[in-house]
């Protein structure tokens, strides 16, 4: 996958600084040159220009990118970025940050993934209050744990069972969801796997990419 991030501020840094750990490619796109020369020495591919501008993209690599952020802190910006990308390119998924909660729903008319920043901290909170121990897991995926979705793409898992894929993945890692048309599930044993399922992964980052190889191959 190649991720787009327009912005590279803290949120865009942390943002690529969690993709480029679980081994992902990664531009970041920004108007300050001196944020560019932050990200950029903290390690990160950067292009200076603005991300609403169709060139600026398009030399950042957008017609190779599944993914576009949008993490500016000025929601008009990200929705333009939102916009433009939805008309001009075909990209996968578009997700933006949204500052003001009020916004979050011309995001979404627009079939943009709107992410409420005060949504997010107060989720956050909450997640630290009722489930503290899954708020520690969560805090550390990207370090050592990992949740990832996947589409299913190995023929030889066309028509299996979960209980028979459970004998093929490696130990640390488990099917938590599975997806079939919209629809997300607890995976049952004899739920049949079809073209389209999407599976998503829970546990220990490398074993998570293991069975990521075994039933999503490139």
């Amino acid at each position: 996958m190649r991720v787009i991030i327009v912005g590279a501020g803290r949120v865009g840094r942390s943002l690529a600084e969690q993709l480029v750990g679980r081994g992902e490619s990664v531009v970041i796109i920004d108007t300050d040159q001196r944020t560019v020369e932050t990200a950029r020495s903290a390690g990160f591919t950067t292009h200076h220009g603005d991300g609403t501008d169709t060139s600026v993209l398009q030399s950042a690599g957008i017609e190779n990118a599944k993914t576009v952020a949008a993490t500016t802190a000025n929601d008009d910006v990200n929705l333009l970025i939102a916009q433009l990308t939805n008309s001009k390119f075909d990209v996968e998924t578009v997700i933006a940050r949204v500052n003001t909660p009020d916004n979050v729903e011309a995001f979404e008319e627009l079939g943009v993934r709107a992410i409420s920043a005060s949504d997010a901290i107060a989720q956050e909170m909450d997640n630290a209050i009722e489930r503290p121990a899954l708020s520690e897991w969560m805090t550390d995926l990207g370090r050592d744990k990992d949740v990832q979705e996947i589409e299913v793409t190995a023929e030889w898992l066309i028509g299996k069972s979960i209980r028979e894929l459970d004998e093929f993945l490696p130990d640390g890692v488990l099917v938590a969801l599975v997806s079939c048309d919209g629809d997300a599930q607890i995976p049952k044993p004899d739920l049949t796997l079809q073209h389209g399922t999407r599976l998503t992964f829970v546990g220990q980052r490398d074993t998570v990419r293991s069975a990521i190889a075994q039933c999503h191959p490139q």
